[in-house]
């Protein structure tokens, strides 16, 4: 499983439609929605068996926005990096920074350019978001091209 930053997962590629998912993924074991405090919603495919959620967000018109992943098989730059010291990974990729520090044992770590974030828990890494790039002025997706 290898993560492509700013374009997706393997074959699953950020901006997809829930056709196109479909179609590649089959039905996802479960699914769920979560409305936030500004109106958006969004619709989450869980593959258990795969270790994938994929996120579809009202604000991007039901757009594939988000990949996580909780597979053992993830990897970046030959590195697989689930269940790994998140201090081991820092050290051959000095651009990870800490982004928020949650508790004594939970911390979410960026590697920004990549747009790419690690849910740490007791310095391990749990699992692994990717995001599309964005346009910062407009606070709008950069879909891949495919």
């Amino acid at each position: 499983m290898i993560l492509k930053p700013l374009i997706g997962i393997d074959n699953i590629i950020l901006g997809s439609s829930k056709q196109s998912i479909f179609e590649l993924l089959g039905q996802p074991e479960s699914t769920n929605s979560d409305e936030w405090p500004d109106g958006t919603i969004s619709e989450s495919w869980l593959y258990l068996d795969s270790g994938l959620t994929l996120n579809f967000d009202s604000d991007n018109n039901y757009r594939l926005s988000t990949i996580n992943t909780t597979s053992r098989q993830a990897e970046l730059e030959g590195l697989k990096l689930v269940g790994k010291n998140i201090n081991s990974i820092i050290d051959k990729h000095s651009s990870i920074i800490l982004d928020e520090d949650l508790s004594e044992s939970v911390k979410d770590y960026v590697y920004p350019e990549k747009e790419i974030s690690f849910w740490v828990v007791n310095d391990l890494i749990e699992n692994i978001t990717v995001f599309p790039e964005y346009d910062k002025s407009k606070d709008l997706p950069i879909w891949p091209v495919t």
